[in-house]
């Protein structure tokens, strides 16, 4: 969250670069960085005419670069903001060939217009890219923003964080948690803010006419995500209830989750069970493992938990039963719920 507080302190200082890369998964605070330069350039006053947005997966570096070198009408200032842009990606991912330079990637000769842009760029404009894509900090234009601009990853918030900014949300409403409930919304939406924004809009219309949040009103207005709902099945299992594991494997078939991708979860989630508790077992530090396995801190943090419930030699059981009960059901020769019906039992019953 430090990031993002810092970018809006200087935003009210006035201190303002020619041209920003705004990148990471965090999209809402990414989506709200973006408006609050548009707040800060044009404050209750018609934007269209000095503000351009422009979908960075069709528009080239030349039509970028002509649009921020345009002069503002009637104003001090423009804002361009690029959505998307490709330009950053790395050469496998963007699909386009680069050389390797070193350390560095060289970009292809068409994105020299926007190398020459940073460079010299117009004092008039603030240009800003946004995506939510992996960036490759060798090329040589991320380098360039980095050397005449800023570089902004919003990475998502830790619990702590999360924790406060529902707190912060909720006193703007007029509401405050009861014990237990912020952290029981956490865990069943998990650490978007996207998701998190949209649930508490939902709870704070719930609870209109009151200024307490409970976690039984949080449990009614929000139910859990798939990927939450998969954390609890396992939890389940960890514990030996298979009651529990069957009933939230209903829940979700009721809910009308693909029986195809209930399955892909639960083999997803044996699997970094098991890469978890084999980094766990060779020593690696636990805030590690999410840049080692390239999953969520937040992920990475539960399923460590988790690990606690199986014993390695379970989980390469349970990961080999699931990829012979994938096959089986595949291939016509089981049905989904009686075969996951009996996994389930079987785990819960040796784990």
């Amino acid at each position: 969250m430090d990031y993002y507080i810092e970018l809006l302190n200087s935003l009210k200082r006035g201190v303002i670069a020619p041209v920003y890369l705004f990148y990471g998964e965090e999209t809402y605070l990414r989506e709200q960085a973006v408006a609050r330069f548009k707040e800060y350039f044009f404050p209750g006053r018609d934007q269209d005419l000095n503000f351009d947005l422009i979908d960075g997966e069709d528009a080239g570096p030349e039509d970028i670069v002509a649009r921020a070198e345009t002069l503002p009408f009637f104003a001090a200032k423009r804002l361009v903001v690029v959505k998307n842009p490709s330009f950053f990606k790395s050469a496998k991912k963007a699909g386009k060939e680069e050389i390797e330079d070193g350390e560095e990637t060289a970009g292809p000769v068409k994105e020299t217009a926007l190398l020459e842009y940073f460079d010299n760029p117009a004092g008039a404009t603030c240009l800003i890219f946004t995506t939510g894509d992996p960036v490759d900090k060798r090329k040589r234009l991320f380098k360039a923003v980095q050397k005449n601009g800023r570089a902004v990853e919003f990475t998502c918030l830790n619990r702590s964080d999360l924790s406060r900014w529902l707190a912060q949300r909720a006193r703007a409403a007029g509401r405050k948690f009861a014990p237990g409930a912020a952290e029981t919304l956490l865990d069943t939406v998990g650490p978007s803010l996207q998701k998190l924004a949209a649930e508490m809009e939902k709870l704070v219309n719930f609870t209109a006419g009151q200024e307490v949040i409970t976690p039984a009103e949080v449990r009614k207005v929000c139910p859990p995500g798939l990927e939450e709902s998969i954390f609890a099945v396992v939890d389940a299992v960890g514990n030996k209830k298979a009651g529990e594991a069957l009933a939230a494997i209903r829940e979700l078939l009721a809910a009308k989750e693909p029986p195809f991708r209930l399955l892909a979860m639960i083999i997803r989630q044996f699997r970094l069970l098991l890469q978890v508790k084999d980094l766990l077992g060779r020593g690696c530090p636990a805030g590690q493992i999410p840049a080692r396995l390239k999953i969520h801190p937040y992920v990475a943090r539960k399923t460590a938990v988790q690990c606690r419930n199986f014993s390695r030699e379970s989980l390469l059981e349970a990961f080999q039963l699931l990829l012979e009960l994938d096959e089986s059901v595949k291939t016509g020769r089981q049905e989904f719920y009686p075969a996951l019906e009996i996994f389930l039992l079987k785990l819960c019953a040796g784990s």
